[in-house]
């Protein structure tokens, strides 16, 4: 038990230091955390849905999310 302990700390550490949405000048809280990730990945997700940027063309319908921002995080 005490090793499962030990590796989810170092899954956390590991997650503040890859998610560059998280605020810097406070600690969040796990769950707050969680949320970051998961509004990250939505956001990695749309980018590679997206695909590279294009120069728009005259007449073509703006992008619209496949998830409205206000439903990506479910715990909030």
């Amino acid at each position: 038990a005490a090793t499962l302990l030990y590796d989810m700390k170092g899954c956390y550490s590991r997650l503040r230091a890859l998610v560059p949405t998280l605020p810097r000048h406070r600690r969040v809280s796990k769950v707050e955390l969680l949320q970051h990730v998961i509004d990250y990945i939505w956001d990695l997700q749309l980018a590679l849905q997206r695909g590279p940027p294009r120069p728009a063309a005259a007449g073509d319908p703006p992008e619209a999310p496949c998830m409205p921002a206000a439903d990506r995080i479910l715990c909030r």
